[in-house]
């Protein structure tokens, strides 16, 4: 059973090589690898310019380099003659073709285990309806929220965990739920994470529908999650959405007047599947009867995101099986 992690895909430059950047990926922060590209083979430090969290780092960096092709420098080095605002549109772009819902549009359901961390690339317009079984005993699960991506490039967060006193949610009025849990993408704490709208909690047992229309609304891409331990979900966007009057457009907050018809019967058709084989209560008031009043639900940021933590020596090479394993571009 393989555990679900993400990495980052990331644009370096240098001063030492105007007019160059590089396009790669990381399952390490962006700046340990510039850090361990300039001890190796740099004669000025690394800048980077943008990162990006996603669960499929390799196919992002591809597919970028396979856009930028035309400015690569050298067709076995990752460099490219472009400045860095087209390299990072390019990263933009393959994070919405090949790490959106057609990456994970499959017949069967994903399930989310503690230690899990799972980044969904959403596309404005995007609905995702949270599936919850009222107890043990009943027949069928039923929609308990729903939930829309308002701009192109929101990331929706999947974080599983079995501390229970680690997760909140603000449609369950949880003061923690106005806490960003990874408020940082760099350890000095200077690179502020995308701008959090909205966190919610599920619970074992609880699924997750990613919807995405098709057809003006008569059919649908579908991805399905479901939840074998807690998760906490948290909604970023890049590019803040904001209703007529000027309020931001949270996760919770739906602008369709009604529910496209295709995405309807799926959500109808996800009633009617087998009952999970997890479940746990949910909580029916505030969180003050469950979480502890001395830590308040609050983890340290590298809780969620453990590229945080600091770095143990590494080695030149790692080896697994007497073959080395590729490194992180």
């Amino acid at each position: 059973m393989s555990r679900h992690t993400v990495g980052f895909v990331y644009v370096l430059s240098n001063e030492a090589m105007p007019g160059i950047v590089k396009v790669g990926m990381t399952t390490k922060l962006a700046e340990d690898r510039a850090r361990q590209i300039f001890d190796t083979s740099a004669p000025l430090p690394f800048d980077v310019e943008f990162r990006a969290l996603t669960s499929h780092p390799r196919e992002v960096e591809k597919h970028a380099h396979k856009m930028l092709k035309p400015f690569r420098t050298h067709p076995k080095r990752e460099f490219f003659r472009v400045s860095p605002d087209m390299a990072i549109d390019a990263v933009r772009n393959a994070l919405l073709q090949v790490a959106g819902i057609n990456a994970w549009d499959t017949d069967d359901p994903y399930y989310i285990r503690n230690g899990d961390r799972i980044a969904l690339t959403a596309s404005a317009g995007d609905i995702f309806v949270a599936l919850a079984l009222p107890h043990p005993m009943a027949p069928r699960t039923v929609p308990i929220d729903l939930w829309q991506a308002h701009s192109d490039g929101d990331l929706l967060e999947l974080m599983g965990t079995k501390d229970v006193q680690a997760v909140a949610g603000l449609s369950d009025n949880d003061p923690e739920a106005v806490i960003d849990p990874v408020p940082y993408l760099d350890r000095e704490r200077k690179v502020p994470n995308g701008a959090i709208n909205g966190r919610e909690r599920l619970v074992p047992g609880d699924r997750l529908l990613w919807l995405h229309p098709l057809a003006g609304g008569q059919s649908c891409k579908i991805a399905l999650f479901e939840m074998r331990d807690y998760c906490q979900v948290v909604s970023r966007t890049w590019d803040r959405a904001v209703t007529p009057d000027g309020y931001p457009l949270l996760l919770n907050i739906l602008t369709y007047e009604s529910l496209p018809p295709g995405i309807v019967r799926v959500i109808q058709a996800a009633m009617r599947m087998p009952p999970p084989r997890s479940w746990a209560p949910r909580p029916r008031v505030a969180t003050s009867e469950w979480l502890d009043h001395e830590t308040e639900g609050v983890r340290d940021p590298a809780y969620w995101l453990t590229q945080l933590a600091k770095p143990g020596p590494v080695g030149r090479t790692r080896k697994q099986g007497g073959r080395d394993k590729r490194p992180a571009k």
